[in-house]
């Protein structure tokens, strides 16, 4: 059975793979890939930027736009998330939208590493002060210094206002859209997308080496020229009639928010340690096992270990324990370790490295996921069945005469002959009964059954 559920498995796994690069094969050539990045930044917030930078790549986009509303967010979230952009094979437009929304803090960060900065009217950036985690500001130098050298190093690469983006972190300003297109923050004041798209399609985006031999991205119209060697050039012409797919984050970003919620993170811990003491107090009910994965993903969620070190505890912890069901055949094990390696499965996302594309990975964890369903219902039904099983009484030797139903062969008084189940047993009864009554075995010494008679069953 084991070895068809792997075939199967497995074949499952190769058409996820086969329809998923398929439909990839048939992605339009003039695309924009379009997300919306809303709330605090966190590591989520980086997996989605994993994801969207490589959705685009894998589907030959001209360009990401990402519509950002944050107050700010996780420093090492906000830094990660820089370094993916900068190394995207794609332009990615970052735009300050809706109307009036912010980028605060990490966001203006994340504005000040896209190839494209752009706000929407209404909106602000600035204020990019680092803070601790209880949001007190941080003002000793050495922070201060290396978050405004960051800033400052990001907008010199794309030719932007290196005194304005040192003052958004030393100084805390902030900027509308109108005064930050007139001082070089961003590039572009769009109403919407399609103002935006409009705008760019005028337009062409140059990575040069300027005079001091330094690498820069420059927005520019389409009949400017720039001082320096040429080494690409991107051109947004007929960007305007594109087709734009919409990114929707995977169940796993979903998921990886939940964990990563500093209260949900709390009440996860006290739960597993309660459930392994509980296991440790009672085991065999798989309690030890449910505290242990939560305690695994409660640190996940106070950062105490990392995503990608969870997936690994998750996988190994998952195996062993589907190893264990193998060889003891228990059933619990082999749900929870359907469940430990469908849950790192959902943790687990595609880098821009992989050979895999998003679509691949997603078509993987619906399959492992429906798989291990599978598995972990027909091992419920045999740990079910095993428990039913349990609680019957035994059918077969001695204990099965106790209670039967049978007939007098002689009188017996007080030791006589009977037949039960189909079997002449030597009988004794504290009464005397007669030949051919009904008699009920009460118990057994040895070769001798203890009857007494069957009363006759009243009339209704």
């Amino acid at each position: 059975m084991h070895d068809r559920f792997l075939a199967a498995t497995i074949m499952l796994l190769v058409l996820a793979i086969a329809i998923n690069t398929a439909a990839s094969l048939a992605t339009p050539k003039n695309l924009i890939l379009e997300a919306e990045v809303k709330g605090e930044i966190t590591e989520a917030t980086k997996m989605m930027f994993k994801e969207i930078v490589s959705l685009a790549e894998d589907r030959d986009a001209r360009l990401v736009i990402v519509k950002l509303s944050t107050p700010g967010g996780e420093a090492s979230a906000v830094a990660d998330i820089m370094e993916i952009i900068e190394n995207a094979k794609v332009p990615v437009c970052v735009y300050v939208y809706p109307h009036g929304t912010h980028a605060w803090s990490g966001g203006t960060y994340i504005l000040m590493a896209s190839h494209i900065a752009a706000m929407s009217p209404g909106s602000v950036i600035g204020s990019c002060q680092p803070v601790s985690p209880v949001g007190e500001p941080i003002n000793f130098t050495k922070y201060v210094e290396a978050y405004a050298t960051l800033m400052e190093t990001h907008a010199r690469l794309h030719c932007r206002n290196v005194t304005a983006a040192r003052m958004f972190v030393a100084k805390n300003i902030n900027m509308g859209p109108e005064y930050a297109l007139k001082n070089h923050v961003i590039e572009i004041i769009a109403e919407d997308v399609d103002d935006l798209l409009s705008q760019l399609s005028t337009m062409k985006l140059v990575k040069f080496i300027d005079e001091n031999g330094s690498l820069r991205w420059r927005l520019l119209k389409l009949d400017e020229s720039i001082i320096g060697e040429v080494v690409e050039t991107v051109t947004f012409e007929n960007i305007a009639t594109a087709s734009i797919e919409i990114y929707r984050p995977g169940i796993g970003v979903f998921i990886l928010n939940i964990l990563l919620n500093p209260l949900i993170a709390s009440l996860l811990l006290i739960i597993g340690l309660f459930l392994l003491y509980a296991g440790i107090k009672s085991p065999g009910f798989g309690m030890e096992i449910a505290g242990i994965v939560l305690i695994i993903l409660s640190l996940m969620g106070l950062r105490a270990i990392g995503v990608s070190a969870t997936v690994i505890i998750l996988l190994i912890l998952g195996f062993i324990l589907i190893i264990a069901e193998i060889k003891t055949g228990v059933g619990v094990l082999a749900i929870a370790g359907a469940s430990c390696v469908v849950l790192a499965a959902f943790l687990v996302f595609p880098s821009p490295n992989w050979l895999l594309s998003r679509d691949v990975i997603e078509g993987i964890r619906i399959t492992l996921t429906v798989a291990a369903g599978i598995c972990a219902t027909l091992f419920s039904i045999i740990v079910y069945k095993i428990a039913e099983l349990r609680k019957l009484k035994v059918k077969t030797g001695a204990e099965a005469l106790i209670g039967a139903i049978g007939e007098a062969l002689t009188d017996i008084d007080p030791i006589g002959e009977v037949r039960v189940l189909g079997e002449i047993w030597r009988a004794r009864a504290t009464v005397r009964i007669a030949k051919g009554k009904k008699v009920k075995v009460e118990d057994r010494k040895g070769l001798m059954l203890i009857v007494t008679p069957v009363e006759k069953e009243s009339s209704p």
